[in-house]
């Protein structure tokens, strides 16, 4: 299911989204993909919630209009929740089962059924 107002923008240089079975992307959410992204069956995702697999760099040595993109493949595991409002930054794998709080945003891998929630997002429970 994909809610109202959610934007899916793939962009060059080569992006491939996959999304499993009986996915819930909420509603206003942006993902956003330049390489490899991935969603895993029987995930749903709250309202409001960014999936970026991509960041700018921010060098001294050249303007920030300038720089490049960094690239990293970003993976989301079956079976998660993603609260409202969520951030999931470029590079993080999701593995399977894990609860993401609201507003919380993912600058890190997070292991199977693990309970985040913060900014940066850190482990606060195991789903029992």
């Amino acid at each position: 299911t994909i809610q109202d107002y959610a934007f899916f923008q793939l962009t060059k240089p080569k992006p491939h989204l996959t999304i499993g079975d009986n996915v819930t992307i909420g509603r206003h959410n942006m993902i956003t993909v330049k390489s490899r992204m991935s969603i895993g069956s029987n995930t749903i995702i709250g309202g409001y919630v960014q999936i970026i697999d991509h960041n700018h760099q921010f060098k001294k040595s050249t303007i920030i209009r300038l720089q490049q993109a960094e690239i990293q493949h970003t993976t989301i595991g079956e079976d998660c929740w993603i609260g409202a409002g969520a951030k999931i930054l470029c590079g993080v794998t999701i593995e399977k089962g894990v609860v993401i709080g609201a507003n919380a945003v993912v600058t890190h891998d997070i292991p199977a059924y693990s309970i985040v929630a913060g900014v940066p997002a850190k482990i606060i429970g195991v789903r029992g």
